[in-house]
């Protein structure tokens, strides 16, 4: 019956759907888009799939019409229901990443408006792209196993099923899909799996490659760099970074940069080290654009451009770099190479510490605390400190201690700062273990433990806090918190004096004029001078207290009482 319609058609001068397909390609072949639209018109509307898919094509191309995505989306989906493979594929890659307004077409046109009244714009749809690129993946199409083992393996719009994403690659790959070769290995060298396997990974790299790969040429210079799967063997790695890097690859110019900067695998020569990174750096990769800063920072054998350093840390921190961010606000914080600006260090660090950087969150908390660039604000210091806290940094930590402990954005509560002070000490803080220490002494919010006190002294003490040396010397000197034991006061307060700690001085003096089982008048004078001549009050009372020495009293045998508890020196 069929052919009798079709001889039928042929008599009255009619075509068939196939026939009006056969004509829109010959029309294709020739670049005559316009015939090719009016034959392939012609089937679609007739329900001929390929027909369908092709119509997309040429509107999503802009061959023959004005490049229109809803339009090609139209078409596809109609050929993608009638089950062309296709079409289910390119369906899923539109709405995966969308499609944007075409350049040079004004939104507002009324003319445009009147023709395309449902835009000229697709949203990303990952729900659409998934359930597309299945049905196309399912049906053979390798291009779209390929983009399906990208979307299980990256997770967008879709929860991360990295032993799907490995069967689809390996199902595309095995057919010889480059990217799928690429993303296999790329599962396989990061262990997503069960388990990492570098070797197999470098075998899938290897054949990506010989694809000419771009992507797959850098990652085996990132093996060879590494000794990932293979021997390590940077002048392997160099020649694979240089070809990727030839051919493009911003990660691999950064890569090949670096090697000349380091001179690793390769002669050193900032001067090539500038170049690659700068090639990288003008494709938008914030990395290089860090290291660029390093390079006219330091001068690695140029002559160092704080200016130059500056722009590029400046353009690494505009794209979002943390580390970039941090530098340039210490740049201004130093006025090096750009003026001295505490309120912009304030803008870079704030951006930073958004980003999550606890390091920059402990920073910024710390210029709202000292009105630094900032308006005075303790709330917010309070608010930065805790953010940098709960990523378990221990300066926060003590800074949240000392703000409960002043009364500084919260009520005074000395009970609630020992507890933010213990949690520092036990994550080593000096400064928190010599505060807790200090506490503990007093009895300031807990209850007076000199035995803990001396602990915890002791332990900033060992980390080099002169504060906790003085401290542990007068308890020891005092025998407080434990047996007195003046060999070990003098050991720490003589350490402490090193460091020209006048407090340590005036304790020496007191210990070899009062505390001493032989007490050394001379000793004593000689301490408390150098403690007064830099600015010590107390020193100087002791002075005019102190016996003047002399040859019957320069080592008196006579030992004496206790005074004043450790803490409070």
């Amino acid at each position: 019956m069929r052919k009798l319609i079709k001889a039928a058609g042929r008599l009255f001068g009619s075509t068939s759907p196939d026939n009006d397909h056969a004509r829109g390609l010959k029309a294709h072949e020739r670049e005559d888009h316009k015939a090719a639209l009016e034959a392939w018109l012609a089937a679609a509307r007739a329900g001929h799939a390929d027909a369908q898919y092709r119509l997309g094509r040429l509107y999503d191309l802009g061959k023959g019409v004005v490049r229109n995505a809803v339009d090609a989306v139209g078409w596809y989906r109609q050929a993608a229901e009638q089950g062309h493979g296709e079409a289910q594929a390119r369906l899923a890659e539109i709405y995966y990443y969308g499609s944007g307004q075409p350049k040079g077409v004004v939104p507002t046109d009324e003319a445009l408006s009147l023709l395309f009244p449902n835009g000229l714009k697709i949203e990303q749809d990952y729900k659409e792209a998934l359930r597309w690129a299945r049905a196309a993946a399912e049906g053979g199409v390798v291009g779209a196993q390929a983009m399906l083992g990208y979307m299980y393996a990256s997770g967008f719009g879709i929860i991360p099923d990295y032993a799907m994403a490995e069967r689809w690659y390996r199902a595309a790959a095995e057919q010889g899909n480059a990217a799928a070769q690429l993303g296999l290995g790329t599962l396989l060298a990061g262990g997503y799996g069960e388990a990492s396997d570098p070797v197999a990974a470098h075998e899938w790299f290897r054949k990506a490659a010989d694809q000419k790969n771009v992507m797959a040429w850098y990652y085996l210079g990132t093996q060879y760099a590494s000794g990932l799967g293979v021997e390590k063997d940077h002048g392997e790695a160099a020649k694979w970074f240089r070809k990727a890097a030839e051919a493009g690859a911003a990660a691999a110019q950064r890569a090949l940069g670096l090697l000349y900067a380091r001179g690793i695998g390769v002669a050193a020569d900032p001067h090539h080290a500038e170049t690659w990174l700068r090639k990288a750096a003008v494709q938008g990769d914030a990395e290089a654009m860090l290291q660029l800063g390093h390079l006219n920072s330091r001068g690695g054998g140029m002559q160092p451009n704080l200016f130059d350093a500056a722009s590029w840390y400046r353009a690494a921190g505009e794209l979002g770099h943390r580390e970039a961010q941090k530098i340039i606000a210490q740049m201004y914080l130093a006025g090096s190479g750009v003026p001295r600006d505490e309120m912009e260090a304030a803008r870079w660090l704030e951006r930073a510490a958004g980003q999550g950087d606890p390091q920059a969150q402990l920073r910024i908390g710390t210029f709202y605390a000292e009105g630094r660039g900032v308006t005075r604000d303790y709330d917010r210091a309070l608010d930065w400190f805790r953010r940098a806290a709960d990523q378990g940094n221990t300066d926060a930590v003590y800074n949240i201690g000392m703000l409960h402990s002043l009364g500084l954005g919260v009520p005074r509560d000395p009970v609630g700062a020992i507890q933010w002070l213990e949690r520092a000490a036990s994550q080593g803080s000096a400064l928190a273990q010599f505060r807790l220490g200090a506490a503990l002494a007093s009895g300031d919010g807990v209850t007076q433990d000199y035995a803990a006190a001396a602990e915890w002294s002791r332990k900033a003490a060992e980390q080099g806090h002169v504060g906790a040396m003085v401290n542990l010397g007068r308890f020891r000197m005092q025998g407080l918190g434990g047996d007195r034991d003046i060999s070990e006061a003098i050991r720490w307060l003589t350490a402490a004096a090193n460091q020209k700690e006048p407090a340590a001085m005036t304790a020496l003096g007191e210990l070899h004029g009062h505390w001493s089982n032989h007490k050394d008048f001379v000793q004593a004078h000689l301490w408390l001078e150098r403690a007064a001549a830099l600015g010590d009050e107390r020193a100087k009372v002791l002075l005019e207290r102190m016996p003047v020495p002399s040859p019957s009293n320069a080592s008196d045998k006579n030992d004496g009482g206790r005074s004043r508890a450790a803490g409070e020196g």
